[in-house]
């Protein structure tokens, strides 16, 4: 365990009176995600913090279901102590061999496969302590869950990909591990799995995970054991050729999707476009089957391939989504689809307010902030 927040507000102040660009960054585990940011290690305009020594659980109450850890502290550290309680952190973030920390994985607003039911990273967060572009080390949110007036900044970091300040301290809820966990898998086209997913999100089921990969349905049930057993009896015979996957066998396979380690993206030459949409999960199978995945019920789409981005934005915008230039690529261009007016000056708004020198992670999520 290690406390380096007056380390930081050091190194922030100096960098402002400097005029320095700051990259934050933790274990390096998230540096290909986002567009390139302004300088680089060996530019001497800008300064690398590194939060990856920034480490330690806080605090824990197991009966309050509350932790708060330092931003640097791994998702593996955080597991263990966890495990010992029996629970688990319901967002369920990549944990990238054990090296993603919590600070990084809510920068990035990762959240697992049960994200739809089980909520994502930042439904999670109860509070934040945050240093801000003047060097001052502020605190938002608490330990509890409470209403907030105006904007909850410590959920404004999910996604903001440390364009907002240096995080220090993240206050988080967890959650009891289930109790029975089961995976059916089955053979459907793409357009039977999205029919499925959305039929059986719908009903009254313990339903935590629910892909379509490579011409196989892949559905989770996590709960309590008689509601498990019951729907994956009920489901087997409405699906072609199912099978219940072994527990050791179902837990590789989640754990390879959540981590990005699936044959579908290590087959991938890291350097090539690598597409994330976030879209209606109803929204008509598009393009190529074979070029696709599909998660969250068919909510999150990964795409492979070159593909033009005006084309795919404009798609999703069909679907009431986006998409997001997630990997390889052009990345010194936008990612992300240009918010309308009002968001855009909303967004600049909190960021001049939070960081008023412009000097966290520039361009990282967009060129103008």
């Amino acid at each position: 365990m290690s406390d380096l927040t007056k380390e930081f507000i050091e190194q922030i102040k100096t960098c402002v009176d400097k005029k320095q660009a700051i990259i934050i960054e933790g274990n390096g585990t998230k540096r290909s995600l986002g567009r390139d940011v302004v300088g680089d290690k060996a530019d001497s305009n800008s300064h690398v913090v590194s939060c990856g020594g920034h480490t330690g659980i806080v605090n824990y109450e197991p009966v309050e279901l509350v932790m708060t850890v330092r931003a640097g502290t791994t998702l593996k550290e955080i597991d263990d102590v966890l495990g010992e309680n029996n629970q688990v952190l319901a967002c369920d973030p990549a944990r990238f061999d054990g090296k993603a920390t919590f600070g990084g994985s809510l920068a990035a607003n990762i959240s697992g496969p049960g994200r739809p039911w089980s909520g994502s990273i930042r439904d999670h967060v109860l509070g934040v302590n945050l240093i801000n572009g003047q060097g001052e080390h502020l605190r938002f949110g608490g330990k509890v869950m409470k209403n907030v007036a105006g904007y909850d900044v410590s959920r404004l970091q999910a996604g903001a990909m440390g364009t907002l300040g240096l995080m220090t301290e993240i206050s988080f809820k967890v959650l009891p591990k289930p109790a029975a966990t089961a995976t059916l898998c089955a053979q459907a086209t793409q357009a039977d799995a999205i029919r499925i997913m959305n039929e059986f999100s719908g009903q009254p089921k313990p339903i935590t995970g629910a892909c379509w990969l490579d011409g196989s349905l892949y559905l989770r049930l996590s709960g309590a054991k008689s509601a498990v057993e019951g729907t994956v009896s009920q489901w087997q015979s409405q699906l072609s050729n199912p099978k219940e996957l072994s527990e050791q066998d179902a837990q590789t396979f989640w754990n390879h999707l959540r981590d990005l380690h699936a044959e579908f993206f290590s087959s991938q030459d890291p350097s090539d476009p690598l597409w994330r949409f976030s879209i209606n999960s109803a929204a008509p199978a598009y393009l190529d089957d074979q070029s696709w995945l599909l998660d969250w019920a068919g909510s999150e789409r990964w795409l492979k391939g070159n593909f033009d981005q005006q084309e795919l934005s404009a798609w999703a915008a069909e679907q009431g989504g986006e998409v997001v230039l997630y990997r390889g690529g052009d990345r010194s261009k936008e990612i992300i689809a240009e918010p309308n007016a009002v968001m855009k000056a909303i967004r600049k708004n909190i960021k001049q307010s939070l960081d008023p020198h412009n000097i966290f992670n520039v361009g990282r999520l967009y060129s103008w902030m």
